[in-house]
């Protein structure tokens, strides 16, 4: 995630989500500890090599931590360093399994498991190229175990074993990687290009959606279109690349600006789709403070704010989409002709105070 394509806010808010994913690491290294704290209770894990093991396993997630919070992982092509932590965590595997000895069958199913994060994150090259870290660490732990003179299962067996792990690994990375596939195809198609929004067509399967389940449910939703104020002036004064840019600047700005639940969408050209949740109050709540943003925000391709005008409507019981978006639409005219940069409600009546201009 680069600073010249994302703000501050945002890269800080990537930060604090892998800042949390990291932490998690120290929950699954922590449960792996207290296995091996048990198996070394009833002697079937050297005393010794537990010790080593818990410092490994404090030092290598607090690492990825201070890297993340130090945000020297920015520097990285993969910021949340996926691939990284997920070596790691097999090389750690390797290291339980040199000392496992009778328990090396069991031990190294572990390997699995650090795979299983690089779903929808890494590609399957990737992760079949991670699978040469057991492929070559378990002959190496069996070996250095063998060098140790600890005892573990005939080298027949450890052969069968080190056999069907490597049948199992790179179907499981195989798997994992369509699913990295199948969520990057599905979010091209769910993606406008130039805004990173959803589309017309997500927009429209979710409102589908969501009124299938609100009606039953009695679920209130609120469905807003918004469109820039005297977009077409912008394109013949400053050219179609400030139009572009004063799309993209705006789509970050709903990002940030909008309530978690809420799902905006371009629903083309310089028109927009907000399907919120909650009433009328709620909804516009949430309208006016991206409307203020947007009217307080200065784009720099045209080096001034571009105001925005909106129609809020309400879901009605057993309403089609096609009317729900109609009445925004005409509540959206609405707010042009009582002067731009405001927002007017569907079949409401609104104090019709001009609350702006366009600039």
């Amino acid at each position: 995630m680069s600073q010249a394509t994302y703000t501050t806010e945002q890269i800080a808010r990537a930060q604090r989500l892998r800042l949390r994913r990291s932490l998690l690491a120290f929950l699954f290294y922590g449960a792996s500890a207290t296995v091996l704290a048990v198996a070394c209770g009833i002697g079937l894990f050297p005393l010794g090599a537990l010790y080593i093991v818990l410092v490994m396993f404090l030092c290598t997630p607090a690492l990825f931590v201070a890297l993340i919070a130090s945000g020297a992982n920015l520097r990285r092509r993969d910021p949340s360093l996926t691939e990284a932590q997920i070596a790691a965590a097999m090389l750690n595997c390797t290291l339980v399994l040199t000392f496992a000895g009778p328990l090396r069958g069991i031990v190294m199913l572990a390997y699995i498991l650090p795979l299983q994060f690089g779903a929808f994150a890494l590609t399957t090259p990737v992760l079949l190229r991670l699978c040469l870290i057991p492929a070559a660490g378990l002959p190496l732990a069996i070996a250095a175990s063998h060098w140790l003179g600890m005892r573990g299962a005939a080298l027949e067996l450890e052969l069968v074993q080190w056999m069907a792990l490597m049948l199992v690994l790179p179907f499981t990375a195989y798997v994992a990687g369509r699913l990295f596939d199948y969520n990057r195809y599905k979010r091209l198609s769910d993606r406008d290009e130039l805004s990173g929004l959803y589309n017309r067509r997500a927009a429209l399967a979710y409102l589908d959606q969501l009124t299938r389940l609100s009606t039953p449910n009695q679920v209130a939703f609120c469905v807003a279109v918004l469109d820039f104020d005297h977009f077409k002036q912008i394109n013949d004064q400053f050219g179609h690349a400030a139009g572009d840019e004063v799309i993209r600047s705006f789509a970050l700005l709903a990002r940030d600006t909008l309530r978690k639940g809420d799902v905006i969408a371009r629903w083309g050209g310089e028109e927009f789709v907000v399907v919120l949740h909650g009433d009328y109050e709620q909804a516009q709540h949430s309208i006016e403070r991206l409307r203020e943003a947007c009217a307080g925000q200065v784009v720099e391709a045209v080096g001034r704010a571009v105001t925005l005008s909106a129609g809020l409507a309400l879901h009605q019981p057993g309403e089609s989409i096609a009317s729900l978006i109609e009445r925004a639409d005409r509540a959206l005219y609405a707010a042009k002709h009582a002067g731009r940069n405001r927002t007017e409600l569907a079949g409401h009546t609104l104090d019709r105070r001009q609350v702006g201009t366009a600039a």
